[in-house]
């Protein structure tokens, strides 16, 4: 058995079965200094010529260990200088003294850096060095806390078409057996054998465990998560064709869907969709949760027609009547306006960019009868100025046209089901202190026009 080229042949398959690269890419290499590192870069290096692709080294150094962090620096740097290859390195600022968690602060700055070196390189691929056991021990840590099929799928070999990992297959006792046959130095990682991170815990303590129980326990779990990443990966494809089917975006990029669509969908494709769209809108699912999806499909099935919930990230999922609509950010505020309008002609309504034009109309002996839409007829003599147009205040009352007793505005905009934001915006005309027309729905009873009106007030908006 030949470590060296079983190696390679095994790294050299599961580039072409992923179609990790395509001839001529360039490919930014992550090196930290570790065996695995080492080995993905060795092995690269020796495939090149045959994938036709050129290498980037990119080092980063987290600055949480100073003395081995430097030693890695120069290691790495020293064989890229060996290999005659471009070398990229960055250093975080005090990662240790950031308030959240470190893990999560340091996996943040080095993709960002190996993206800023991606980009200045004009590279496709950035090749990172997760291996077959690093699959395992991903898939029982997320198992532990709790993760549904997009978790447990694990590692993904490919991820947008960016971040390839060659070593997804090999396992870390071949990766030793490779750099011992290929006499590669690499750097020993101490906080590896950290026990208060869960990772460090699983490999060192709960998989030698389970390996009593099941010896192939590592190529197990791996083959769980092939088979769960083949069928989320097909659930996630029907997912993202209903939306862009039946989803609609906003100018912000916000994404809303019809609630009778969204309800017809099966149990499972309705967790699948709301976790595909708080990604879209998100960017990534990060702090989003089982619990968190739960409580979507709750609002979706709660009698109020119009209620919201807020999510992390920023995120809100708010149902409105018939829509389910999902925000990224804080959304519009709305404040009250008023304009006070001194007698006929065209005024500029600037909080909502609308037009008003008020005309004075002799009635000529004809009966003239309230229009829909965005013209009414008014009785004149009724009617005193100064005029307000204004937003609706809670409390508003009016006497509906064709009704006698007085009705809640709020009540009207509810049986309409008017959303709330819309509500808020919607003008209303009122003369000493009594409700006119409420613009786009109805007019006052007491304003309509009659067999004894004589002069009419013409009210447009545009």
């Amino acid at each position: 058995m030949d470590a060296v080229k079983d190696t390679i042949k095994k790294i050299k398959d599961t580039i072409l079965l992923y179609r990790m690269v395509d001839p001529g890419d360039k490919v930014i290499v992550a090196v930290s200094g570790g065996p695995d590192s080492i080995c993905l870069l060795d092995v690269l290096d020796a495939l090149s010529r045959e994938l036709e692709i050129g290498l980037v080294v990119a080092h980063y150094n987290h600055g949480l260990r100073e003395e081995e962090d430097e030693a890695e620096t120069r290691l790495v740097q020293d064989i890229a200088e060996s290999m005659k290859l471009p070398f990229e390195t960055g250093k975080a600022d005090h990662l240790r003294h950031q308030d959240s968690s470190v893990e999560e602060r340091a996996r943040d700055a080095r993709y960002a850096f190996l993206e800023g070196v991606r980009e200045n390189h004009v590279a496709r691929k950035i090749a990172l060095g997760h291996n077959h056991n690093d699959q395992a021990e991903t898939v029982l840590m997320r198992l532990l806390r709790g993760s549904g099929p997009p978790g447990l799928a694990g590692i993904p070999p490919v991820r947008d078409n960016k971040i390839i990992r060659p070593l997804i297959e090999v396992k870390r006792e071949e990766i030793m057996d490779y750099l011992k046959a290929r006499r590669l130095p690499y750097a020993f990682d101490s906080s590896n054998k950290d026990t208060r991170y869960l990772r460090n815990r699983i490999r060192l303590e709960l998989l030698p465990m389970l390996q009593d129980y099941q010896p192939q326990i590592i190529d197990r779990l791996c083959r769980l998560s092939n088979i769960i990443r083949e069928e989320d990966l097909f659930m996630e494809s029907m997912a993202s064709d209903w939306i862009d089917r039946e989803a609609e975006r906003d100018a912000e990029g916000n994404i809303s869907v019809l609630l009778s669509s969204f309800i017809n969908l099966t149990e499972p494709l309705r967790n699948r969709v709301v976790r595909h769209i708080l990604k879209k809108i998100g960017g990534n699912l990060r702090q989003i949760g089982y619990d968190h999806i739960q409580s979507v499909l709750e609002l979706v099935e709660g009698r109020n027609p119009q209620s919201m919930i807020d999510l992390p990230n920023g995120l809100k999922v708010r149902k409105v009547y018939g829509r389910l609509e999902f925000i990224s950010g804080p959304g519009k505020t709305f404040h009250e306006y008023s304009y006070v309008i001194e007698g006929a002609g065209t005024f500029y309504l600037e909080a909502i960019d609308r037009t008003i034009l008020f005309e004075e109309v002799d009635i000529g002996g004809d009966t003239f009868k309230e229009s829909s839409g965005y013209t009414v007829q008014l009785d004149a003599d009724k009617v005193r100025y100064p005029l307000i147009v204004r937003n609706f205040r809670p409390g508003d009352r009016f006497i509906p046209l064709g009704m006698k007793g007085h009705k809640k505005v709020k009540d009207l905009f509810i049986d309409l089901k008017i959303p709330s934001e819309i509500r808020a915006l919607t003008p209303i005309v009122t003369t000493q202190n009594n409700l006119v027309w409420i613009c786009d729905y109805r007019i006052d009873d007491r304003f309509k026009v009659t067999p004894m009106t004589e002069r009419i007030l013409k009210v447009t908006i545009y």
